[in-house]
């Protein structure tokens, strides 16, 4: 995929977490017939699947790919809450950028703040979505740092300096 103008100009203005208070990522995509429905415009429930894509790519960008720093250790990321407004349709090959931010993190939850910007930089959709942090095991919530103090130390001091 070719980088949008708005990702070019994102690049441009040297937009990056030093720039910003809150830890952010910038996923470019493309939307495909299998995210349309079949008047071909992008079928709602798909811009779910886009916000974890761009949680997951948030968090590997910080040093904390899921598989090896939540799931390998029993932990689930299970969503409590989501919400998207759709503001413009999207339709195949058109090239997008998922904006991704975590905008709380505490001991037991995350919330994660999302924008879809077509190429134009105008937004097409945004939303948000919260998290606990519970085991994989017995489905019970749990509080990071008293089972995984170093884990919660360094996630926190990574994730959330500027929160």
């Amino acid at each position: 995929m070719s980088k949008s103008k708005y990702l070019n100009g994102l690049e441009e203005q040297n937009l990056t977490r030093g720039n910003t208070d809150k830890p952010l990522s910038f996923l470019p995509m493309v939307i495909t017939w299998g995210d349309c429905d079949a008047a071909g415009i992008s079928y709602y429930a798909r811009y779910f699947d886009w916000f974890t894509n761009g949680r997951l790519h948030l968090l590997k960008k910080y040093g904390f790919p899921y598989m090896r720093s939540f799931h390998d250790r029993g932990i689930a990321v299970v969503g409590l809450k989501a919400q998207c407004q759709y503001k413009r349709m999207l339709k195949p090959d058109e090239e997008v950028v998922l904006e991704t931010t975590l905008a709380n993190l505490t001991r037991t939850r995350a919330t994660f703040l999302y924008v879809v910007r077509k190429a134009d930089g105008s937004i097409a959709a945004d939303g948000s979505t919260e998290h606990a942090f519970v085991d994989s095991g017995d489905g019970r919530p749990f509080d990071l740092n008293k089972r995984y103090p170093e884990f919660w130390k360094e996630l926190h001091m990574m994730l959330s300096a500027a929160i």
